[in-house]
């Protein structure tokens, strides 16, 4: 405690969950190279994910996923996870390649395919996807584009950065997304509190996975974050019921 500064002991847990997992813009642009200005631009074009938070003077903080909460002793400024340096690096490449104004359409482009092609992998490997499969697994082309439509518009907010551990690829943000699913389907949205045996023993290991897929949600949002209902709740009921 005698080493601790000043400026530490008066940090909000907020404050630390946020420099222990993030960038601010500073930060982000030193790490991919470029100016506050060049991340700007890539994220008007559409090229780049937003923030995941923004903090503002007045000691709230923002975000896609749960609007306006108080920060209070938390530095101001927008946070971009780590991920996005790759995501940046790819965007660099879109435009050599193909040239700027091109660029954010190949990228959409390229988003929607890959998001689908997880989709479907997901769908056969971990839970069926009724809004996007048939009975016998025939694909529903309107159902995975509104999925992957949605989604490339949560990627471009940074919704994302916020809710996925190591967003780095597509199939990364899929898996955590239909884990969850599956988890709150079979939970009851994480409200369920019985269960027997065998469905305690079946369902841990998804919960093991979503935890290590999910971020870990910052003190702000925690409350109402779907780690706290499908992990840290959840977990204790089908670790009593396997222990009955």
């Amino acid at each position: 405690m005698a080493n601790q500064t000043h400026q530490e002991l008066t940090m909000s847990a907020l404050d630390l969950y946020l420099k222990k997992h993030y960038l601010n813009k500073v930060q982000f642009a030193a790490d991919c190279l470029c100016t506050e200005a060049d991340i700007d631009a890539l994220i008007q074009a559409q090229l780049l994910a937003a923030p995941s938070y923004v903090v503002t003077d007045d000691a709230k903080i923002h975000s896609a996923v749960f609007g306006e909460m108080d920060a209070v002793n938390t530095s101001a400024g927008a946070y971009f996870h780590p991920a996005n340096v790759s995501w940046y690096t790819l965007a660099l490449q879109l435009i050599d390649e193909h040239g700027l104004k091109a660029a954010p359409a190949i990228l959409k482009e390229n988003f929607i395919r890959e998001f689908i092609a997880a989709l479907t992998e997901m769908h056969h490997s971990t839970w069926r996807l009724d809004d996007c499969f048939t009975a016998d697994d025939q694909p529903i082309v309107s159902g995975l584009m509104q999925r992957a439509e949605f989604s490339w518009q949560h990627f471009l907010l940074g919704t994302f950065g916020l809710c996925v551990a190591h967003p780095v690829s597509i199939s990364v943000i899929v898996r955590k997304e239909i884990l969850q699913e599956k988890l709150a389907h079979l939970s009851d949205n994480g409200n369920k509190e019985n269960f027997s045996p065998v469905e305690a023993k079946a369902l841990l290991p998804v919960v093991d996975a979503f935890a290590e897929a999910a971020m870990w949600f910052s003190p702000a949002e925690y409350p109402r974050c779907s780690r706290k209902r499908l992990v840290d709740d959840l977990r204790p009921h089908l670790l009593a019921a396997i222990a009955a």
